[in-house]
């Protein structure tokens, strides 16, 4: 075991856990010129948002979203991130906190690992990877631009090592990677652990884990997803079949004193379902029946009310007031039987479905509970973070705060907003780090493009059906390579994914091109990504222009 110490000084913030939430704090208090350690217990960051399709009200696409925040915060000068990393021990108090950090081997070198999968390829079972639904496809790493971008080995399950050491052209596999622990100082600690969801095995009147077509929202997302097992095309389980009927259950192990359900509601299912709805709906029109069977539907965010307005009268969803007793198989099928009591009437009614969606609420695992006992912080009789009303970041322990689902049930948008003042109390607490020495530029010099003819290069994003799905690009592209002082025109996939910008800035180069016309999704998430591979390859970055092609009707 290594043991590392740096007791020197607490102007430190430590960030637990490196989702959505954890990520904003990180770069809030990075801005704000403070050092961040930020760790994850996770290989990879970004938390259950990676793992979704769509986010609402908007629809876009999550890795879309996400995916600047993630190169943003591997980036950032302040920030030192650590995986595979859990807190052990806490004592002091606030503006002098010691912490105990553990860290699990990877088993491989992040300096020398280039994501290549050859490892993956040899030793399938040794790659650590739980995504949901299929737990092996169709990447080894959690999502398309993991953070770090690197692969995880769990070396308990290698039947061969000296032959994985030998899989590895790069010479990045070290069987010997010992577990790491690392005693620091911090000035206070923003707490962003998030939750889990719900597990239905419990509930046997649903068949969840007994029928194949019976699947979880998350599960659902999964499939949808373009970085999901099947690559974003909708089909259901059991057969590989487009389902053409379609129910949503909410409240799945919510609102209820029955065991082992939760008695409270977790505020985001209902948006949940309707996203999940209107996107099926958006994709295949009438070819999809979308009915969702719900208690109350609780739509309290900005303009949900509308989202849920728009789902009624601009996607013809069914909605039916009535929690569905069970699900039972339609015999000779894999079609579902949904058996419930529609609102104002006395007697059962069974319904067929190709598939079932159920919508279950968030709860605080085990292991969340007991870091909360190790912090010392008090949690209320739902295991959630307790806090106050009009301070609801700050726990009973002064200078720790909290953010995000382990604070309570919440959104996306309102994880953001909390991270964002737990990012704001937790910076009293330390001062301004000292500027750091200017590294050394990761940029070349800048090329002088001003007496040259123009030579552009035009890349257009497919995102799986995303785009591609909606918009013939192959049409695009040979389009754009027509028109005067194109030199390149290409269709280059997911262009926000590692893989793809190294690309373009390799035809930058070898093309000489001096302007660069990039079709796909908003300036607003990927304009800086896009910027940054036009700086690495020796241009200045206001050279590049971008076509939203994602968000057109």
């Amino acid at each position: 075991e290594y043991i590392e110490k740096r007791t020197h000084g607490s102007n430190k913030v430590l960030v637990i856990g490196a989702g959505v939430g954890g990520i904003k704090a990180a770069l809030d208090l990075a801005e704000a010129g403070r050092d961040v350690v930020l760790i994850d217990k996770a290989p990879a960051i970004g938390g259950l948002m990676t793992q979704l399709d769509r986010t609402f009200p908007t629809n876009n696409c999550d890795l879309c979203t996400l995916s600047p925040h993630l190169a943003e915060s591997g980036r950032q000068l302040h920030i030192e991130l650590l995986p595979l990393t859990l807190v052990e021990r806490l004592e002091g108090e606030a503006g002098d906190f010691k912490v105990t950090l553990s860290t699990r081997p990877r088993f491989i070198d992040l300096n020398k690992c280039t994501a290549c999968g050859d490892c993956f390829n040899a030793f399938p079972e040794c790659v650590r990877f739980t995504p949901g639904l299929d737990h092996r496809a169709p990447t080894c790493m959690r999502y398309p631009r993991a953070t770090p971008y690197a692969y995880s080995v769990d070396m308990d399950k290698c039947p061969d090592v000296e032959r994985l050491v030998q899989t590895c052209r790069a010479g990045a596999i070290l069987p010997e990677d010992p577990d790491r622990t690392l005693e620091l100082q911090v000035g206070s600690v923003v707490l962003a652990a998030g939750a889990t969801l719900f597990d239905p095995h419990a509930l046997d009147g649903y068949g969840y884990g007994l029928y194949k077509n019976v699947v979880t929202s998350l599960d659902y997302e999964r499939i949808l997803s373009a970085s999901g097992p099947t690559l974003g095309q909708l089909v259901r389980p059991s057969d590989g079949k487009q389902p053409k009927k379609i129910a949503w259950i909410q409240c799945v192990g919510s609102r209820s004193v029955q065991e082992p359900c939760l008695p409270y509601c977790s505020s985001a299912c209902c948006m949940f379902a309707l996203k999940e709805a209107m996107v099926t709906k958006e994709r295949f029109h009438d070819d999809i029946e979308t009915v969702i069977f719900y208690m109350d539907m609780r739509t309290s965010g900005k303009d949900y009310e509308l989202y849920l307005n728009r789902a009624k009268q601009g996607f013809g969803i069914r909605f039916e007031r009535t929690r569905p007793h069970t699900i039972e198989p339609d015999p000779g099928s894999d079609d579902l039987c949904v058996t419930s009591i529609p609102e104002g009437q006395w007697m059962p009614r069974r319904e067929v479905f190709d598939m079932v969606v159920l919508s279950t609420g968030f709860l605080v695992p085990h292991d969340l509970v007991e870091l909360a006992n190790r912090l010392g912080v008090e949690i209320n009789g739902h295991h959630f973070v307790k806090t106050e009303a009009f301070n609801p970041v700050a726990t009973s322990k002064a200078g720790i705060y909290v953010c995000g689902l382990l604070e309570g049930p919440k959104d996306i948008p309102e994880t953001m907003v909390q991270a964002s003042a737990a990012a704001c109390m937790a910076s009293r607490r330390v001062a301004a780090s000292e500027e750091p020495e200017e590294e050394e530029d990761i940029f070349p010099p800048e090329r002088d493009v001003s007496l040259e003819e123009p030579r552009v290069g035009v890349f257009v994003c497919d995102c799986g059906y995303n785009i591609g799905g909606l918009i013939d690009v192959g049409q695009i592209v040979h389009y754009a390579r027509r028109m005067p002082q194109v030199v390149v025109s290409r269709m280059i996939g997911h262009g926000c994914s590692r893989q793809s910008l190294e690309e373009i800035q390799r035809l930058i180069l070898e093309n000489d091109l001096n302007r660069v016309v990039i079709g796909g999704c908003s300036p607003r998430t990927h304009e800086i990504l896009f910027q940054d591979t036009l700086r690495k390859a020796g241009l200045n970055k206001y050279l590049l222009e971008m076509a939203n092609i994602r968000d057109q009707d």
